[in-house]
């Protein structure tokens, strides 16, 4: 389990510092009129103040790469000293990536703005015109790759959810359930996305109206074929675990570490696409025989855009190509960056208070006042002795196909609530590989734990059927 979570994270961890450069990349250089997403004249776009700024940046970012690989690559390390541990740093660690990505991009942004601001080169008369391409805004939702395409996958997905509906009562069915809700939201957002970019790619670049043309189709077709990589793959990975369900019955382990694979691939597939959009783009531009200028820096000297004259929502970032940023002048964009600030915050302290206990996992047995006690990582059972229906000693923990409701599962614990294919919801405190373990039953409990303390479990078993027995003479 280590080796393969620390493969995952680690794959995960350079492709997303890879794709962050990729994205990067083209603002440290003079492209389309701008650098660090600042509109330069061209004749100024060599001049020492421009270049030594760019260049002094490029080193910054490429310097921040290399701390991140190293941080990524000692949190996964941690896997296998401590897993719970090793997710901390990981959490802390993206976070702390993503703010000071952000945080890099804009006060780049804003050291260059400075530059421009410093030597008069904001055109005053270039702020608010607006270019319209009327050939473009003709071709507004038409690509050669239609969004209709996702709703085939949206229906295969579906289908191969129908058949679980008569199987709730598998222990499987709620983490089959999740998947395919995680499943049809992945493709629901791509199908949405793929209709915005096919309606909102309009952008003017040049005086020449086929160029225009040319680069908006080629533009919507890579973003279009990006959005259906990712919902097919990530679809192909819910149908693959659905059918290994189907067919086995239960959830292996197996069946779990391949979904992730094939969802991580979905992650991955879609990205290349993006960035060979990027370059076409590019290389389109950069035959642009009447380029457009448009000063509209002041809408992001701030390095985020506010522009209370654009009524969209979603713009273009040129901060970092292929991707959007959200018009903060519009009052749906304040909203939804506050909730999902709040979402993030909370999943954060979520997640960190549920793991906390997980650090060092301990099970407590004891008994008082005819009652059983049993307690791990913040979860607990408390059965009064006299209402006990059956109480076992087993060689190990049945094979019922136990699927985990909420708690912890790994290689050396089975902690929280979990679903059996027939005990149906059970309480499990097990120390993995360790033996007997005791089954516990209520009529309305199931509760299977064991021990690391030798004789321990042996001690509660003869108390609890000596419990039993009382009380069978006594009624």
């Amino acid at each position: 389990m280590e080796i393969f979570m620390f493969i995952m994270f680690m794959s995960t961890n350079l492709f997303m510092i890879l794709i962050l450069k990729y994205s990067c990349d083209g603002n440290y250089h003079y492209n389309n009129g701008m650098i660090l997403g600042v509109h330069i004249p061209s004749e100024h776009s060599g001049d020492e103040a421009v270049i030594s700024l760019a260049q002094k940046e490029y080193k910054n970012f490429k310097r921040f790469l290399i701390i991140n690989i190293i941080l990524s690559t000692a949190s996964c390390l941690l896997i296998f000293l401590n897993m719970i541990i090793s997710l901390f740093v990981y959490i802390i660690w993206i976070l702390g990536f993503c703010a000071a990505i952000s945080i890099l991009s804009v006060s780049s942004h804003r050291r260059m703005y400075s530059v421009k601001e410093k030597n008069g080169w904001i055109i005053e008369s270039q702020k608010k015109k607006v270019f319209i391409d009327t050939r473009v805004s003709a071709e507004a939702g038409k690509s050669e790759l239609s969004y209709r395409y996702h709703i085939a996958i949206i229906i295969a997905e579906i289908a191969c959810f129908l058949p679980f509906i008569s199987r709730r009562a598998y222990g499987y069915f709620e983490t089959i359930a999740i998947f395919f809700v995680c499943s049809l939201l992945i493709s629901a957002v791509s199908w949405l996305m793929h209709i915005y970019v096919n309606h909102n790619e309009r952008t003017v670049y040049s005086e020449n109206s086929e160029l225009n043309r040319i680069v908006n189709r080629t533009v919507k077709c890579y973003k279009g074929a990006s959005m259906l990589v990712l919902s097919a793959s990530n679809a192909a990975a819910w149908i693959y675990a659905a059918i290994a369900v189907l067919i086995s019955r239960r959830l292996t382990g197996t069946t779990v570490c391949v979904y992730i694979l094939i969802e991580l691939f979905a992650a991955f597939a879609f990205i290349p696409i993006l960035i060979a959009g990027i370059r076409r783009k590019s290389e389109l531009l950069s035959a642009n025989p009447a380029p457009i200028y448009v000063d509209d820096d002041e809408y992001w000297k701030s390095g985020f855009y506010y522009n209370p004259d654009d009524p969209h929502m979603l713009v273009p970032n040129r901060l970092q190509s292929g991707n959007y940023a959200f018009n903060y002048a519009n009052r749906g964009a304040r909203i939804i960056t506050a909730g999902l600030t709040v979402f993030i915050a909370a999943s954060f302290i979520f997640t960190i208070a549920v793991l906390v206990p997980f650090v060092n996992v301990k099970v407590d047995i004891r008994t008082d006042n005819s009652h059983l006690h049993v307690d791990a990582a913040g979860y607990s059972s408390d059965i009064d002795m006299n209402s006990i229906t059956d109480v076992q000693i087993l060689n190990e923990l049945p094979d019922d196909g136990f699927s985990k409701i909420n708690g912890g599962a790994t290689d050396t614990y089975l902690v929280g609530r979990f679903k059996g294919n027939t005990y149906g919801y059970c309480n499990l405190y097990i120390y993995t590989g360790h033996t007997p373990v005791l089954m516990v039953k209520t009529d309305g409990e199931t509760v299977f734990f064991n021990s690391d303390i030798d004789g321990k479990l042996q001690e509660i078993y003869d108390e609890l059927s000596h419990n039993k027995q009382s009380s069978s003479q006594f009624r």
